[in-house]
């Protein structure tokens, strides 16, 4: 059956349960051991919660908080918490209390789910400044003998629903038949890279169709398997591991952490995984970190596997055949070195791979299909439901995003925005009909703020409009593609270019730690603290000779002339970076400002 043929997120969810039963529907670490949930044991976890939400008194399109890891309790109340007819409102597990302050002030959430002690703590710091009358606590660890009138535990809670449920049978089903596929399904919070986090509305019907028209470009299957570790709060995770899931039924496997992502992609070995830039960027510097620690035969074996697949992939991404010559060295390349190279990854099975979130430079994509790993890039974004268009596997073009979701139409306006319009583009922002009507203009076309250009049919993103640079000397310089470039260096973590109406551009640099920590240590570079490594004359001059490499790929009005090295990490705490490592760029530009003006006063 088609999501078409459901009017609500949980009815689909639903009937994929009714289909699947006994089949395996999620898997989770605890304590070393996989554990697994069967679609049946998850429909009745999500219904019990849904008549718990009711015996609490949840009225219809009321918004409930989530704050914690992805774990299966998160699935099992988001959409416990649409089948009762109210609206997820998902919070990142790295939240500041200020920041959820704001959050459930603006939701006006009654109720709230916390994963722990951690997250509890931080809830009560400041309940008082908000509505909540509940919270409801999933792990109790740490937390026994403690008592609150406003704190209760998950099971407690589930108790109360099976009460409800005993003495009124209906109650849930009658809700969920109450919805309207134009209610609110969730509230995603924007990730505020200029400003307070706004609240796009996404309906049950865009919901629906967007994850319909998703799956039809890059075909998966029931038996796919996917890995859940980027935060349920942001659209794309959702995407992945909630609604692709329950279209399809494939497979949800839950990492312990994010510290673990790597161990337990080697133990899944998944079918389809989808991540943003930082993650593929790190796992590329991790191999070459591990390569720089291998035996000298070993590092000329993957140099030049590498070089041969890198050759191999331009000739076939660009349409062409390669040759008898090249396609013979690629099959050994493959069979003695690369092959063996993606079991470690554990991207031996991997049929789709898509990068998203955030740009990502094409050295990074010709890297993988080098590798044989055939990794897409899409776009989209909160307020399109997450996606407007994505690379099709079969026939990828590097250096774009891909060719449109079929049944939406897009634009480019008279200074290039991209502009959208169809059943993906949401309700609008919660509470704010003056910016909603600034976002989606009379004429129902989305305004992305992205500035992009066509490429044969295919969609080029050059940068988000307010980060274009405007040089002294007129000329405009999209930051993002230099960014990029340097970000593929295993030396550099990230890179802010800065250059508004000034007379050449600078960088402001944060090092990739483990690589060049390992530099350090392989050159004898005495250090202490980060801040030490930063400083360190020798390690300045790593970072400006990646820099003066990446500069030969750039024109002369695109080149760094001065980099400063940051003597801290980022943090989403902080307000340095979004929950999903996109650069706070107004903020950074802000606190490091003397560093900024010092590379242009000498």
């Amino acid at each position: 059956m088609s999501a078409a043929a459901a009017r609500s997120v949980p009815e689909l969810f639903l009937q994929q349960v009714e289909r699947q039963g006994e089949r395996l529907a999620i898997r989770y670490k605890e304590h070393g051991i996989w554990r697994r949930v069967s679609w049946r044991q998850y429909g009745a976890q999500a219904r019990r919660v849904a008549a718990a939400l009711l015996a609490f008194g949840l009225r219809p399109q009321e918004n409930v908080a989530i704050l914690g890891e992805n774990r299966p309790e998160w699935l099992y109340c988001h959409i416990g918490v649409q089948m009762a007819g109210g609206v997820t409102v998902g919070v990142y597990p790295t939240s500041a209390p200020e920041q959820i302050t704001y959050l459930l002030q603006h939701s006006e959430a009654r109720l709230a789910f916390a994963e722990n002690a951690e997250q509890l703590d931080k809830l009560l710091a400041i309940i008082g400044e908000t509505k909540l009358e509940r919270i409801v606590v999933w792990d109790a660890k740490g937390l026994w003998g403690f008592a609150s009138e406003r704190v209760g535990f998950f099971e407690t809670f589930l108790e109360e629903g099976d009460a409800l449920a005993a003495s009124r049978p209906q109650a849930v089903d009658e809700r969920l038949s109450a919805i309207a596929p134009g209610d609110t399904a969730m509230i995603i919070y924007t990730s505020g890279t200029t400003g307070p986090p706004k609240g796009a509305m996404l309906a049950h019907r865009s919901i629906l169709w967007v994850t319909e028209a998703f799956l039809s470009v890059n075909s998966v299957r029931a038996d796919d398997e996917v890995v859940s570790y980027l935060p349920f709060a942001h659209i794309y995770e959702n995407l992945i591991s909630v609604f692709g899931a329950q279209r399809t039924g494939y497979i949800v496997n839950f990492v312990e952490s994010l510290d673990t992502l790597f161990e337990n992609l080697r133990e899944v070995s998944p079918t389809y995984f989808a991540s943003v830039p930082r993650i593929w960027e790190k796992l590329a510097s991790a191999v070459e970190l591990r390569m720089a620690d291998s035996t000298w035969l070993k590092r000329r074996l993957y140099r030049l596997a590498v070089a041969i697949g890198r050759r191999h992939a331009r000739a076939r991404l660009s349409g062409g055949a390669p040759g008898a010559g090249l396609s013979l060295a690629y099959w050994c390349a493959r069979w003695t070195v690369l092959e063996p190279l993606k079991r470690r990854l554990g991207f031996e099975r991997t049929r789709i791979a898509v990068c998203g979130a955030a740009p990502a430079s094409p050295e990074l994509f010709e890297y993988y299909h080098a590798l044989g790993i055939p990794l897409v890039e899409g776009y989209g974004q909160t307020e399109s439901t997450g996606v407007i268009s994505v690379n099709r596997v079969e026939r990828p073009r590097v250096g774009t995003v891909g060719e449109m979701i079929p049944g939406i139409e897009v634009k480019l306006g008279e200074d290039g925005e991209i502009l959208t319009r169809g059943p993906h583009v949401f309700k609008g922002y919660f509470k704010d009909p003056e910016l909603t009507a600034q976002t989606v203009d009379g004429e129902g076309w989305l305004h992305t703020g992205d500035v992009g250009a066509w490429d044969e049919g295919y969609l080029r993103i050059l940068d988000r409009k307010k980060d274009i640079i405007i040089t002294a000397g007129g000329k405009n310089i999209t930051p993002a593609y230099i960014e990029n470039k340097l970000k593929f260096s295993p030396y550099i973590q990230d890179a802010v270019v800065i250059g508004e109406r000034r007379k050449y551009l600078v960088a402001l640099v944060l090092i990739d730690e483990d690589n060049v920590i390992k530099f350090a240590q392989d050159h004898r570079i005495p250090f202490t603290t980060y801040e030490d490594l930063t400083r360190n004359p020798d390690i300045v001059r790593l970072i400006e000779s990646e820099v003066d490499r990446v500069n030969k790929t750039l024109s002369q009005v695109e080149s760094v002339k001065k980099v400063a090295l940051l003597p801290r990490r980022f943090y989403a705490e902080e307000g340095d970076v979004t929950p999903t490592m996109k650069v706070k760029r107004r903020a950074l530009e802000s606190r490091y400002a003397e560093q900024i003006q010092a590379l242009y006063a000498s």
